[in-house]
């Protein structure tokens, strides 16, 4: 019989949360490169083990983020901790403010994916080709030996006791953060403690939400409460992959803000086709596979990844949120839909056409027995 002590478990991963120590530099372009060899980007796969490269990752993202932070903290934003007058060693949640709120008349809500660190609109970006300040603008989960949130994805890639650990568990008391406790909460909570006690009340607000974080706004919004006390003060809203159906929402009022040209939303969608490219009306485009909305659709020019539609469109989506807070009769201007051409059917005849350097090589394998 064989027993083996808790002690003679191997260590888990441990890597320094700096770029140096990592092995990465901030290049002239502002992009992560290895310092071992300046042409590559980030490496994930490190080693065979898939526990050796999540906390690589992890140290690797905690370093981005520092830099992310410091740098945006150079401009003026400010972190404020949730709940407000949380204390640091408490369970709290951080958001970016600019200075001096309270005596704005507009302000603008980014509200990111959840699935990203705060100040960060796209890790493809930030750790890639682009770099930081192009890749970067909710940790809802409280993780105490670090004394900081995490994002929840982040959270199965800290330490653990051992290698072998299979991961921890979420205990609600020590790893949930008082009224952030998911998602939907953080972003109610947002609105009910920041926006309304460190904004003027005549200040009018504009969003611009990404992702997931589009039905999260939408459905705050559906409440007539939240409705009554947000409503009036909504300058205009901006959807970022939004690709969830209008049929859930029941405030009509909501859906007449979303629906009427004359009001201020509009979404954008992963689509190939060129960047404000109209694509669908409130009611939806099934040729393009575009569900009923509930606003005005547009090409974003990104075709695969939502989280880089804001990457991409930043200086377009700042444009239109600029026109209709500085033109109190701002308007949607009406849509007119694009239809794609429609490509020929390839027939036998047009096969034989095509050029013999175009055709595709084909080759049999032989057996031997």
């Amino acid at each position: 019989m064989f027993r083996r002590h808790w002690s003679g478990l191997p260590k888990d991963p441990s890597f320094s949360s700096d770029l140096k120590s990592l092995g990465y530099f901030i290049n002239e372009d502002d992009e992560v490169r290895s310092i071992e060899n300046p042409g590559y980007y980030f490496k994930f796969f490190l080693n065979r083990n898939a526990r050796v490269n999540a906390r690589q990752r992890f140290a690797f993202d905690q370093a981005l983020e520092r830099e992310i932070h410091e740098r945006l903290e150079a401009r003026g934003l400010q972190k404020v901790r949730l709940p407000l007058g949380a204390r640091p060693d408490e369970p709290h949640v951080p958001v970016l403010t600019s200075a001096g709120l309270g005596s704005k008349s507009h302000v603008v809500i980014v509200v990111g994916e959840p699935s990203q660190d705060l100040g960060v609109l796209a890790l493809r970006v930030v750790n890639g080709p682009g770099g930081i300040d192009k890749g970067s603008a909710g940790q809802l989960h409280w993780w105490p030996e670090g004394g900081r949130g995490l994002r929840v994805t982040a959270s199965s890639d800290v330490a653990l006791p051992s290698a072998v650990y299979y991961g921890r568990r979420h205990v609600s008391a020590l790893n949930s953060i008082p009224s952030n406790e998911n998602p939907a909460r953080h972003v109610a909570h947002v609105f009910d403690t920041v926006v309304r006690d460190m904004t003027s009340p005549s200040a009018r607000i504009s969003v611009v939400a990404v992702g997931e974080s589009c039905e999260l706004m939408t459905k705050f919004l559906d409440d007539e409460a939240n409705w009554a006390a947000w409503g009036p003060r909504l300058n205009c809203m901006v959807l970022l992959g939004n690709v969830y159906p209008d049929d859930g929402l029941e405030n009509p009022a909501l859906k007449q803000f979303l629906a009427k040209a004359s009001h201020r939303a509009r979404a954008y969608v992963v689509s190939d086709l060129p960047l404000g490219s109209p694509l669908a009306p409130p009611s939806g485009n099934p040729r393009e596979g575009i569900p009923n909305l509930g606003c005005p659709c547009y090409a974003s020019s990104e075709a695969l990844y939502t989280e880089m539609i804001l990457v991409r469109d930043l200086a377009s989506v700042l444009e239109y949120v600029q026109q209709a807070a500085l033109a109190p009769d701002f308007e949607n201007p009406p849509i007119v839909v694009v239809e794609r051409p429609e490509e020929p059917a390839l027939t036998d005849d047009a096969w034989a056409n095509v050029p013999e350097h175009e055709l595709p090589s084909i080759s049999t394998a032989a057996s031997c027995t």
